[in-house]
């Protein structure tokens, strides 16, 4: 029961801090076993599974742009023996990375960018919006998305987010994809759509409310990120196609420092 498997997820996190140093935590966690797919499976509520979440759950949707530095920064210790890293470019590559100044270990920590994914869930010609309950953006509005867990594919992850952010279940292979972001080499961002099958919801540990709105009531001066409108605006395009165009956009840092955004 859920009880028992927080109990559990409380052992292992202690387990984990005793293994790996502490500003390695983060990331270990973040590969952790749990999916929130089991317990969908099992037909628990969001609101059962909050606790479990907030423990082990600490990747989600919470990096804005303006803030993704701080999601993608180098280690400071090796993710396998705790040792103190080095900058250093290792041999036959042509980028700096931290590597482990352990001779015996030697592990490079690879610096990739994260890969968010999302749904934007329509029922009869009504869309799911999310509220924020979390920073950044809290109390902004937006469709189900966050970071891509291991060991699920995409359309798993999205079906996952909207389960925990709305508490509404979404079979992964009816997900139709819409739009790909690609934000200045920090993420990659693949958005998906899905009509469901009614307007069940329950509001999870990642928002303060769920809502259905027709196109017209989408608050569009009150949306989280530039990505929520980019998607929204091109799902309301595509609703009524039977196979979507895919948008692609990219968000660039120039040299001097401002932000442009291109097609494709």
């Amino acid at each position: 029961n859920a009880l028992s498997f927080y109990r559990a997820v409380r052992l292992m996190k202690i387990t984990m801090i005793y293994r790996v140093a502490a500003s390695l935590l983060a990331s270990t966690l973040s590969a952790s076993a749990f999916h929130s797919s089991h317990y969908i499976s099992q037909g628990l509520r969001p609101s059962v599974l909050r606790r479990a979440c907030d423990t082990i759950r600490v990747s989600s949707m919470t990096t804005s742009l303006s803030s993704t530095t701080s999601s993608t920064a180098s280690p400071s210790f090796c993710e396998k023996c705790g040792t103190p890293t080095q900058l250093q470019i290792p041999p036959g590559d042509e980028r700096e990375r931290q590597v482990c100044s352990n001779p015996s270990c030697g592990h490079i920590a690879y610096q990739n960018p994260k890969v968010v994914v999302g749904a934007i869930a329509t029922y009869q010609d009504k869309v799911l919006l999310c509220q924020r309950d979390i920073e950044p953006c809290k109390g902004k509005w937006g469709y189900c998305q966050g970071f891509l867990e291991l060991g699920e594919t995409s359309r798993q992850g999205a079906a996952r987010e909207t389960w925990e952010e709305a508490g509404v279940t979404v079979d992964p292979s009816k997900l139709e994809l819409l739009a790909i972001y690609n934000l200045a080499g920090m993420q990659v961002q693949l958005i998906y759509r899905v009509e469901l099958e009614n307007d069940t919801f329950e509001a999870g540990h990642e928002s303060s409310d769920v809502k259905f709105v027709s196109w017209d009531e989408i608050p569009w001066d009150e949306l989280a990120f530039a990505t929520v409108e980019w998607g929204l605006r091109h799902a309301c395009e595509m609703k009524d196609v039977a196979t979507p165009a895919i948008q692609e956009r990219t968000k660039l840092i120039t040299e001097d420092g401002k932000w442009e955004v291109e097609e494709g």
